[in-house]
């Protein structure tokens, strides 16, 4: 069968065909393609350089022959390519970092190839077609071409016949560049009607504004003619109206069109242009205007002050109905983000499916790669527990730390994570277990532009088996890990400006995380201010190396919003981290003035608190919800942390079981060098325990006594560590209680026998921690300073029990170093005179003169402490702790500690204050130790009684006592042995008898110590009150005053030191002492001492032998031991202390209670 070979259909003959023309269209359009049209190579063996362009010109011609724009797939994709290669050079801003654009000047490079000889006949040839071809492809007009190059990839260009086009080389999936959202480089083929409306807009104004184009481009513009009506109907009424009809050569639209591009458009720098008409860019605040408008702008609650990003995820799942908008489209789960699009920082991402150079953020930037898990319960009260839940019942009930970046604080506030959004937790954790798989999945639904809607973020951990915690980025899943830590804050209320803030950290992660360290960092307004490092000073207490709990101290200058912590391996690298989010109380300031005394005495400390014009009261600060002056990150109890805690920083509360009075010591690192370093960090270096002689110390801390008197270079930053303690618990009662912190005011005491620039020294100290910790300046009206003498008759004043308003009173407070005496005359605003000695309650319980502690072999001790270890070991499991609390005592053998320890027992809430465990009665039942304690109170009254008859007084109507020392009035006897004794003392030495009136003794058995800060809180009450105070003070400041009066016993009115050189005065000291030891003997015979008293006859007899013995050797020796350290003293000083009190001290404790019972 006979075949034609043609390429067209007009002849039916054989033979050749001739052909007298060049192929006309018609001829063209009959030539089939053996593909059906499906075929996307181009079909062409043009002998040009420039056949792409021709293939492109006539793939617009084609297609616009079409209504639909319907032709063969291969011009479809030159038409859809060459349309994309337009939309890059309109987004070129945005692409600067991607792309970038090569110039070919035809002036320039052409002469350039024909001069080389290596490029001579490229040259020629260019040459030749540009001449030959300079009609059908505008030549003779065309100056320059533009490349757009990716890498090293020519991509595309401009065209002289069609504006642009792509390379040959142009295939899909090969350029990882997008011309719009969702859409690279030459995918898909796509029309011109169905790409950006502000593109299709440029390219209708461009023609319009130009209409050279429409001529010199006519392929392309009859594209655009066809095109306008498959147009919404929307896009086609806007290019009317804006630009012109694009089918007319209306002239006068063109000024119009060029007002439009200039308006929307502005010209590209690089000067891109084809026939002279210049090509429009995408003006970068037209498209910053398009995303700031985008659904998926994030909306902060706090003022951030630059752009806000946009918050994107993956699966969005946004219903078809209600679609977020993305820039100018809605958003499509074709988007698909991935880690190299968040690699850089959020302000230097590209949008994702887009070109944009725009912020945004996603989960990565919220979420932590890692999370730390705790071995507790997290007290939700007063930390933000991430609103956990329990994802299946196999789970246990241990919290997490918030596994958050500090990013999160950069847009929201801390209290944001605790609130709701459509109904649903802003944040929330959700824990599951099944079977082997532990899991938690974060939850952070972050409020978007879009009304009332909002995007959820979300990652999910799984339970690390060992310590690499490293994103899991095949699977999307992080790690996580138990570290058994803990943290408290001190105080637990915010307000702005608070000048310090404690916070203590307690790591426990041993096994494999035991060469792991945890740190805080602490931020402030949001995430880049966080609190630097010249406003915290950290301290290392205990060792987890040592101990195998490690202690860490944070001492802040200001406030703090929330907590960062981190856990870093041995090499430096942090492994873990995540937020710890107190839900602070916020401090309300009221009306009411706080007053607090305190009493900062040798052997305890006590501290007093008077609301307004309430009554005082022992100050206590009370657990009550989230208003704690303490809060854990543990709830409830804690064994293991609540003991380090307790024994390295506070107690949960101030009351009962930990309070005031106090033992007067101070807890310290051991490893610290007190003397030389720069200064002892409250709550940090050393603490207040308040657990001394209740409970373990510890190992590792060092207790420290005698803060009072010593005059060790490092005893002056203890006390400025222990009042500075002090002081801050006082000012987390004023802010718990919602007072006026301005209104403040602090009463403090110091005793007359401190020297004059000692009492300055306290005095300096105490302003300076009062302005630093209450942030007011101190004046004298609201930090007042007393004598100590003068507060508990202030108390007593006030009572029921008083009977000074027509006599004479002395009110006697005996501490545990010293004593202080102050007589009031009848009725008198003003003392008569006042004075303080050395002779007090250690000098009973101490070692008297001894530098050497004897407390292991102090008989009184040997025998009482083996009492109380025998009441001990009866019941291991219940005082078992008493006894390690007694044997760390013990180890350092200061009887003062012992003694006190002895005495504190009744008060240890496991005794249930059973009285075999009171040292004070089993001390009042010794027959043979009873007469010390008797020859202790008689000596006391009788140097009192002689001194205000030397003052010409009248005999006390009644003698007041206080103090912690004035448990030995208990000791001593009854209410009425106590008067018998005492009125028989002022008797004698005054040699006249009392009146019907009598006499009485007055003492405040249940709080001795109590009454001088509650008697100094009564005083100021009232302006006259604290007036009297400050007259007080003045006169006790004028060195001519005769106020302060010390009696020495002898016919000379005071000593200086220069007498202590002199053998007569010894001798009439000692002469006084064994005076007043023949009147205590005589004493005891007149009042019956042994049947009264139940004083042991054979110790009354002992007495007598020892009492009187090396009286001279225990007055130089107690000389000497006083001022062992007062070298630089003029002869002519005044001695401010009683010598007549040594011999007695001496004998008391080396004659008496060392040999009593021999």
């Amino acid at each position: 069968m006979s075949k034609i070979l043609s390429y067209n259909n007009k002849t039916t003959g054989e033979g050749w065909i001739p052909l007298n023309t060049q192929y006309s269209a018609d001829e063209i359009d009959m030539i089939s393609d053996p593909n059906g049209g499906l075929s996307q190579k181009p079909r062409t063996a043009i002998p040009s350089p420039f056949a792409q362009m021709d293939l492109v010109k006539n793939a617009f011609s084609r297609l616009a022959s079409h209504a639909a724009l319907q032709g063969e797939a291969m011009d479809e994709k030159l038409v859809s390519n060459a349309l994309d290669i337009a939309q890059l050079f309109f987004s070129y801003p945005e692409l600067k970092n991607q792309l970038h654009i090569i110039e070919w000047n035809r002036d320039v490079e052409l002469p350039r190839l024909l001069s080389d000889p290596q490029h001579k006949l490229f040259g020629e040839t260019l040459k030749m077609f540009l001449e030959q071809d300079k009609e059908a492809f505008n030549f003779d007009r065309m100056d320059r071409l533009y490349f757009l190059i990716y890498g090293n990839q020519v991509v595309g260009s401009t065209s002289p016949v069609t504006l642009f086009m792509p390379s040959p080389n142009a295939e899909p999936h090969c350029v990882p560049l997008p011309v719009e959202q969702n859409v690279n480089l030459f995918d898909f083929w796509r029309p011109l009607h169905v790409r950006d409306e502000k593109f299709v807009m440029y390219i209708y104004a461009l023609f319009t504004a130009y209409p050279e184009l429409k001529r010199s481009c006519g392929e392309v513009n009859h594209y655009l003619i066809t095109s306008f009506q498959m147009l919404p109907q929307a896009l086609r009424d806007a290019i009317l109206k804006e630009i012109g009809n694009p089918e007319a050569m209306d002239m006068r639209a063109v000024e119009h069109a060029k007002g439009y591009l200039d308006a929307n458009f502005r010209q590209m720098d690089e000067g891109v242009q084809v026939l002279g008409v210049p090509f429009y860019c995408v003006r970068q605040e037209d498209v910053l205007k398009a995303i700031e408008n985008s659904d998926f702008v994030i909306v902060p609650t706090r003022e951030v002050g630059e752009r806000l990003p946009l918050v994107l995820q993956n699966h969005l799942n946004a219903p078809q109905t209600d679609p977020f908008l993305y820039i100018t489209t809605a958003w499509t789960d074709a988007t698909v983000i991935t880690p190299a699009d968040y690699a850089p920082e959020p302000d230097k991402r590209v949008l994702p499916a887009t070109s944009h150079l725009y912020p945004w953020v996603t989960a990565d930037d919220f979420f932590q790669p890692s999370l730390i898990k705790l071995d507790y319960r997290m007290d939700g009260d007063c930390f933000f527990d991430g609103n956990l839940s329990m994802g299946s019942r196999e789970t246990d009930d241990c919290d997490f730390v918030l596994p958050l970046k500090p990013l999160f604080f950069k847009y929201f506030n801390v209290n944001d994570l605790w609130g709701t959004i459509g109904g649903r937790p802003k944040f929330e954790l959700v824990h599951t277990q099944t079977g082997s798989m532990e899991s938690v999945k974060a939850i952070l639904r972050v409020p978007v532009r879009k009304q009332g809607k909002y995007i959820t973020l979300e990652r999910t951990y799984v339970a690390a088996h060992n310590v690499d915690l490293g994103y899991d980025m095949k699977n999307d899943r992080g790690y996580f890990i138990t570290v058994p830590f803990a943290l408290s804050v001190f105080p637990f209320v915010h307000t702005q400006g608070l000048k310090q803030y404690n916070v203590q950290l307690i790591d426990r992660a041993l096994g494999m995380l035991e060469n792991y360290r945890l740190d805080l960092d602490f931020y402030k307004n949001g995430y880049r201010n966080q609190v630097p490092n010249n406003e915290i000073i950290a301290r290392e207490r205990s060792l987890k190396s040592e101990k195998r709990v490690g202690s860490c101290y944070y001492k802040l200058a200001g406030d703090f919003d929330y907590i960062n912590v981190s856990l870093t391996d041995e090499r430096g690298n942090k492994v873990a981290e995540g937020a710890i989010c107190p839900k602070w109380p916020d401090y309300i300031p009221g009306h009411d003035a706080f007053t607090f005394a305190v009493d900062f005495g040798t052997t305890n400390t006590h501290v007093e608190c008077m609301k307004g014009d309430d009554m005082p009261d022992p100050l206590r600060i009370d657990l009550a919800g989230r208003n704690r002056m303490l809060a854990t990150l543990y709830n409830g109890s804690q064994v293991l942390y609540d003991v380090i805690i307790k024994q390295e920083f506070l107690p949960k509360e101030i009351g009962e079981d930990y309070g005031f009075p106090q033992r007067t010591v101070l807890s310290e690192c051991e490893r610290m060098d007190a003397a030389n370093v720069d200064d002892i960090v409250a709550l940090g270096d050393a603490d207040i325990p308040f657990i001394y002689e209740k409970e373990s110390i510890g190992y590792g801390n060092r207790i420290v006594p005698n803060l009072k008197w010593s005059t060790e270079i490092a005893t002056g930053k203890r006390i400025r560590a222990y009042l500075t303690e002090i002081a801050l618990l006082l000012r987390t009662k004023v802010l718990l209680e919602n007072g006026d912190i301005a209104k403040t005011r602090l009463v403090w005491f110091y005793p007359l026998s401190m020297k004059v620039g000692n009492i300055r020294k306290l005095g300096e100290t105490w302003s300076k921690i009062f302005s630093e910790v209450f942030g007011i300046q101190a004046t004298e009206a609201n930090l007042i300073q007393m004598p100590e003498s003068v507060a508990p008759y202030y108390f007593y004043k006030c009572s029921s029990q008083f009977r000074g308003a027509a006599s004479t009173v002395a009110s006697i407070d005996i501490g545990g170093g010293s004593s202080d005496v102050v007589v009031f005359e009848s009725n008198a605003q003003q003392p008569a005179f006042l004075t303080s000695f050395r002779f007090a309650a250690n000098v009973l319980f101490g070692d008297g003169f001894s530098e050497v502690p004897h407390g292991d072999t102090n008989p009184m001790l040997v025998r009482y402490v083996d009492y109380f270890r025998r009441l001990f070991d009866s019941d291991d499991d219940k005082y078992g702790e008493l006894n390690g609390i007694l044997d760390d005592i013990m180890a350092k053998r200061k009887s003062e500690d012992i003694n006190a320890f002895l005495f504190s027992v009744i008060n240890n809430k496991v005794v249930n204050g059973n009285d075999v465990f009171s040292y004070n009665m089993r001390l009042n039942e010794d027959g043979d130790r009873k007469i010390v304690f008797i020859y202790f109170y008689v000596a006391l009254i009788h140097y009192v009684a002689c001194m205000m008859k030397h003052r010409r007084l009248e005999k006390p109507r009644s003698v007041m006592f206080s103090g912690t020392g004035s448990k030995v009035l208990d000791i001593v006897g009854s209410q009425r042995d106590l008067d018998l004794l005492t009125q028989t003392v002022f008797e004698r030495v005054y040699g006249e008898r009392y009146d019907a009136d009598g006499f009485s003794v007055v003492m405040e058995k249940n709080e001795p110590k109590q009454i001088t800060c509650r008697g100094a809180l009564m005083q100021v009450r009232d302006g006259m009150g604290c007036q009297h105070v400050a007259e007080l003070n003045k006169l006790m400041d004028d060195f001519d005053s005769h106020l302060k009066y010390n009696y020495s016993m002898l016919p000379l009115e005071a000593l200086r030191y220069e007498d202590m050189d002199r053998e007569d005065v010894h001798a009439a000291i000692v002469r006084q002492v064994r005076e007043f030891n023949d009147l205590f003997l005589q004493l005891c015979e007149d009042i019956h001492i042994v049947d009264r008293f139940l004083v042991e006859n054979r110790s009354l007899v002992r007495f007598r032998e020892l009492v009187n013995k090396d009286l001279e050797h225990h007055l130089i020796n107690g000389w000497n031991f006083v001022n062992k350290n007062q070298e630089d003293r003029n002869g002519s000083d005044l001695i401010e202390d009683t010598v007549f009190f040594y011999p007695i001290i001496g004998s008391i404790r080396d004659n008496l209670i060392e040999h009593l019972t021999d």
